[in-house]
């Protein structure tokens, strides 16, 4: 590199130095003192301090190519997330567990959502390290918090070639998920509620 680029680097790297906090939200918000995840990061102290064990990136927006923050498709973004988290109270059937599986970054999801029941159902024991299932049917709210948040240690605690791997098992299984598996149902749900008509 020559010095001229040398220079503009160093120029950048100043410019970005700054002595407050990186900022929780990537937009302003029109009424940011009501918005819900706003008020529950700020509940839980996170403001990603130096010290935060969590650091926040809040994009209350679509994930698009023609964004100025990301310029990703939302595969790419997908793709580059290390786990999908989606431990939903309700979901017909939950198409982003499916999603993240499909783009090869393994998830979380609910026995209350319709694919966690499936996963349940129709995936064999031995693969579901790829998707995990929360607990929540009949469980309190603590019970499946802390279901959750044992998992997410544990995955936090692998290392680079296990996450590897559980990535691998993620795009294996994520075959019995395709439409040429799964439409057959959707047919049969149709011509039910046509014949129901």
């Amino acid at each position: 590199m020559d010095e001229y680029w040398r220079l503009r680097l160093r120029r950048t790297l100043l410019a970005w130095k700054t002595a407050r906090l990186p900022p929780v939200v990537t937009h302003d918000l029109e009424d940011d003192a009501h918005d819900e995840v706003l008020n529950r990061l700020r509940s839980a102290g996170l403001f990603n301090r130096a010290e935060d064990p969590v650091k926040i990136v809040y994009h209350p927006d679509f994930i698009a190519s023609t964004s100025p923050l990301f310029g990703l498709d939302y595969d790419q973004f997908v793709r580059g997330c290390h786990l999908g988290l989606f431990p939903s109270y309700y979901e017909p059937w939950g198409y982003a567990p499916l999603e993240s599986m499909a783009l090869g970054v393994p998830a979380v999801t609910s026995d209350l959502a319709g694919f966690g029941t499936y996963v349940q159902r129709e995936m064999p024991a031995s693969r579901q390290r790829s998707v995990r299932v929360i607990h929540r049917r009949h469980n309190s709210y603590e019970t499946a918090v802390q279901e959750l948040t044992e998992w997410c240690q544990d995955f936090v605690r692998l290392g680079r070639r296990d996450r590897i791997a559980m990535r691998n098992e993620v795009e294996s299984a994520s075959g019995q998920f395709d439409w040429s598996h799964l439409g057959r149902f959707y047919a049969e749900a149709h011509a039910l509620a046509l014949q129901r008509v």
